[in-house]
């Protein structure tokens, strides 16, 4: 008999013996044993200044992992809020000996990467490069530079990024629910704002470096390739000189939590669903026997999709594409949230299911079997978590920090194990308070606010959670009158009326990329747009009156469809004169403070397709914004421009400065020239032949 006849017959033997235990697929399978693995060991040490250094040996692979933390409390930023997150990220632009550009070079020659914030330092890469990578990341910890030029730039990129937090609803929501939760004097509830962050300065950063970065307050992790006699001499090498120094330690009064369900809404006319939060704080500290038990709980009721909330909003009701909850501790003050975002017709049944599954899992003790998958799914994302060294790095400086017992994390998986449906149902009825938790929610109003009354008395809020106070004027006011008044203010009826052509060149800029924009109108509705960037890209759009072209690097033709109905908007000479004509009704929807100033917010909407809000100025009635929704392959995002530097144009008073802000992209422009009733021949607007 040939091997290979002989393998056969094993491998047929194999088979027929299996046939009778073959699997029922009918049935779903019931929860596995939970994985084992144990905590890496590691080692712990004290410098002569301070640092405690914890180091863990890992082979396996020849990298290492460094992170520095300066464990401190929080800080309460006031009038510069942002300025901690900038301080943090400066440590990374430049050293005493190195600018940013030479800092860049020695951390890429090596292959390496290394990040800060304004609480940790991140460094990462070969073994082979250990003592490099210490000594760059001592360098950006103990000397760096804070160049001034490289703040701007920080600063200006926060203040965007700030900008583009107002057009998205998701982190809107995630403001408005701090805000409340915590209160604007606490810090985990204050806002940062694009003025707060404007007024940081350099001696603001180096105040934060200063105070708190100082060895007797680190805590420094190496994970990897390295022993720990060789880890300490380098360790004691680069960091060895830096000074100890008292560290403040601020206190702060707890949140006094709310006396019921509240409910806070930010207006999104138009949006097609309600970005949703339910949140209560927790008093949590990181220490509590309850941390394990309070997150198998949780996991239960929204740790992912195979638990109650996605199960019960997306396969039961089909409200939303996914539910997902989450409870933290925190020596502070501690939360718990619900994030979903469901179809606006269905925001309050959404609602109505969050807080019965809320209730559910304190009224009712958890089965056998979700219990387990509760713990296995936790238990297998520790097990992953510990391929990550940077996992790995975290949890031990967590042992530190938090004074943990020290086999806390060799225990972790059979605390987990522990856990029973009493624990469970304990803590879900010590941590979950449905009856006093805030929703928050950002959607539109005109169709949700009606329904959540049945939750609470709704405030109405704005991007940065404060309540919008409608003055009694803005209730006698109406849309036409304020209309009126921003038409007397920059020029009065006869002069608009007066208007026949308009041709407007504008300068500026979007990231570094230098924009040359030139606008042409004709009355009573003819548009020509020409816009270059840098020199090389060259984009032609007009419109008749009746048709609507546009020539671009994509190649050319004719628009039609929504595009062409948003052209049509922009070529009206005076759209509050022609807006009802064109179908809009307009209504004073609240006020708003934008920069400074208490605005009237006009929302203009037609059909069930356009939103438009305008918002001018209560006291001179300059309109500064205008926000509409743009579709996107994303899906509808909101678009934002302010105006400001209003300049007289042969009697017409026109913003010279428009700030242009979609999807985390800012345009600024600036109004170069401006030429009215220049006599603008109707062969601008034409398709030429060839194109």
């Amino acid at each position: 008999m040939t091997r290979k006849v002989a393998a056969l017959l094993i491998l047929l033997v194999l088979v027929f013996q299996a046939l009778p235990a073959q699997v029922d697929r009918t049935t779903m399978p019931g929860p596995g044993p939970a994985p084992a693995v144990a905590f890496p060991a590691y080692e712990k040490h004290v410098t002569p200044n301070g640092i405690r250094v914890i180091i863990v040996r890992n082979t396996e692979l020849p990298t290492i992992d460094i992170q520095l933390l300066i464990d401190r409390k929080a800080i309460l930023e006031g009038d510069t809020a942002g300025y901690v997150d900038i301080a943090g990220q400066m440590l990374r632009t430049g050293t005493a000996t190195k600018t940013k550009d030479q800092l860049d070079d020695a951390i890429d020659l090596i292959g390496a990467s290394i990040r800060s914030s304004g609480t940790n330092v991140f460094a990462s890469g070969l073994s082979g490069y250990t003592e490099a990578l210490m000594a760059l990341t001592a360098d950006i910890v103990l000397h760096p530079s804070f160049p001034k030029e490289e703040l701007q730039k920080l600063v200006t990129q926060t203040v965007s990024g700030l900008k583009y937090r107002k057009t998205d609803p998701e982190m809107i929501v995630e403001v408005v629910r701090d805000r409340i939760l915590y209160g604007e004097k606490h810090p985990y509830g204050e806002v940062a704002t694009e003025e707060t962050a404007a007024r940081v300065t350099r001696e603001k950063c180096l105040e934060l470096y200063t105070t708190y970065f100082r060895p007797n307050g680190a805590i420094l992790a190496i994970v990897g390739d390295v022993n720990a006699d060789t880890a300490m001499a380098l360790v004691n090498k680069y960091f060895g000189g830096w000074q100890q120094g008292p560290i403040p330690a601020p206190a702060f009064e707890p949140p006094k939590g709310l006396d019921g369900l509240q409910v806070a809404l930010v207006d999104r006319p138009g949006a097609p669903q309600s970005v949703i939060r339910v949140a209560g704080t927790v008093k949590l500290p990181r220490t509590s026997p309850d941390v394990i038990p309070s997150m198998v709980m949780n996991t239960v009721l929204g740790g992912g999709s195979a638990f109650r909330l996605f199960s019960n909003l997306r396969e039961k009701h089909a409200y939303t594409y996914g539910a997902y909850s989450s409870i933290g501790a925190d020596e502070l003050i501690g939360s718990f949230s619900v994030k979903t975002s469901a179809k606006s017709s269905v925001t309050d049944s959404a609602l109505n299911e969050i807080l019965t599954e809320i209730r559910r899992i304190r009224d009712e003790k958890v089965s056998d079997k979700e219990l387990q998958m509760a713990k296995n799914y936790l238990s297998g994302a520790f097990v992953r978590s510990l391929e990550n060294a940077s996992s790995v790095a975290s949890n031990a400086i967590d042992i530190e920090r938090y004074k943990l017992p020290a086999a806390y994390y060799q225990n972790y998986l059979k605390n987990i194990d522990t856990v029973t449906a009493d624990d469970v149902q304990r803590t879900a009825r010590v941590y979950l308070a449905p009856d006093k938790m805030l929703i928050a929610l950002v959607g539109p109003a005109s169709e949700i606010k009606s329904r959540l009354g049945k939750f609470g008395a709704v405030a109405m809020v704005d991007e940065e959670g404060k309540p919008i106070v409608v003055p009694s004027a803005a209730l006698t006011m109406k849309p036409d009158e304020v209309l009126s008044r921003f038409i007397e203010k920059t020029g009065g009826k006869a002069t608009w009326a007066a208007l026949k052509d308009r041709t407007m060149e504008f300068s500026g800029k979007m990231q570094n990329f230098v924009m040359k924009i030139k606008n042409v109108q004709k009355a009573p509705n003819k548009l020509y747009t020409e816009m270059e960037v840098t020199g090389m890209f060259k984009q032609q759009m007009a419109f008749d009156g009746k048709k609507a072209w546009m020539v671009s690097p994509q190649g050319s033709g004719e628009i039609t469809g929504e595009q062409l109905e948003g052209i049509k908007q922009q070529a009206v000479m005076n759209f509050y004169a022609a807006y009802k004509k064109m179908g809009f009704s307009a209504t004073i929807s609240g006020m708003k403070t934008i920069k400074g100033k208490d605005c009237y917010e006009l929302t203009f909407t037609r059909g069930k397709g356009d939103v438009i809000r305008h918002y001018f100025a209560a006291d001179d009635f300059l309109k500064l914004r205008e926000v509409k929704l743009i579709t996107t392959p994303q899906g509808s995002v909101e678009q934002i421009t302010d105006f400001a530097d209003y300049k007289e144009f042969k009697g017409l008073l026109l913003p010279t400065k428009y700030e242009q802000n979609a999807m985390g992209q800012v345009v600024e422009l600036t109004l170069e020239v401006c030429t009215i009733n220049a006599g603008v021949k109707d062969d601008v607007f034409k398709k030429p032949a060839s194109k």
